[in-house]
């Protein structure tokens, strides 16, 4: 099991169909799409912010993941979201789909003599998604799914044996807890963190 896994994210991004104007999602293996940036009302919205209805968006973030075995790797995400939303009273619930792409940075996909690396790059997820409105403007979620990645192995030079990869689309189970604060109903920011699996497959 790799964890934790923490990721905040910043990210443009279109929203379509209605009143999806304070939506999120992250990530998965760190699809956190937070702040969005809307092309509509600059401003909140008479009554305050509209956390429901279905939305599409390009997010860019940052990931950073953690393992007991393979230790820490972090990069830039780059994304594409869509989701519907419902809200009754101060609960809010619906579905979000994502795929994203991680580069290897900072030396994480060369490890040294003896070592092993982790690096994934392009990944997707489904997630079911609910929360409750602390304030109508700050939102506590939770969300479980599963996700698959394109994960490698790199593995460093041996006395025994020349440096080699191996790469794998691998499906896990994962769950995230977060909070969201719509500044507006084109800007929000937020911080996401989670546990993901064993492969499924």
């Amino acid at each position: 099991m790799r964890l934790p896994l923490l990721s905040s994210a910043l990210c443009a991004a279109l929203l379509f169909a209605g009143d999806a104007r304070a939506q999120s999602w992250l990530p998965f293996t760190g699809f956190a799409p937070l702040p969005s940036f809307a092309w509509s009302e600059p401003t909140l919205a008479p009554g305050g912010v509209k956390w429901d209805g279905s939305y599409a968006r390009i997010s860019t973030g940052f990931n950073v993941t953690s393992s007991k075995r393979l230790g820490t790797t972090a990069g830039p995400t780059f994304g594409l979201e869509a989701g519907t939303m419902r809200q009754e009273g101060n609960f809010v619930y619906g579905i979000v789909g994502a795929v994203e792409y991680m580069p290897a940075l900072g030396g994480y996909g060369a490890p040294g003599f003896g070592q092993v690396g982790y690096t994934r790059d392009f990944a997707g997820a489904f997630q079911i998604k609910t929360g409750v409105l602390v304030t109508p403007e700050v939102l506590l979620y939770t969300k479980v799914g599963i996700s698959a990645a394109n994960e490698t192995l790199r593995y460093g030079a041996t006395p025994w044996s020349a440096p080699f990869n191996r790469s794998d689309i691998l499906v896990r189970p994962e769950a995230r807890a977060g909070v969201e604060w719509a500044v507006t109903n084109n800007l929000t920011l937020g911080l996401e963190v989670g546990v993901v699996g064993q492969a499924i497959r």
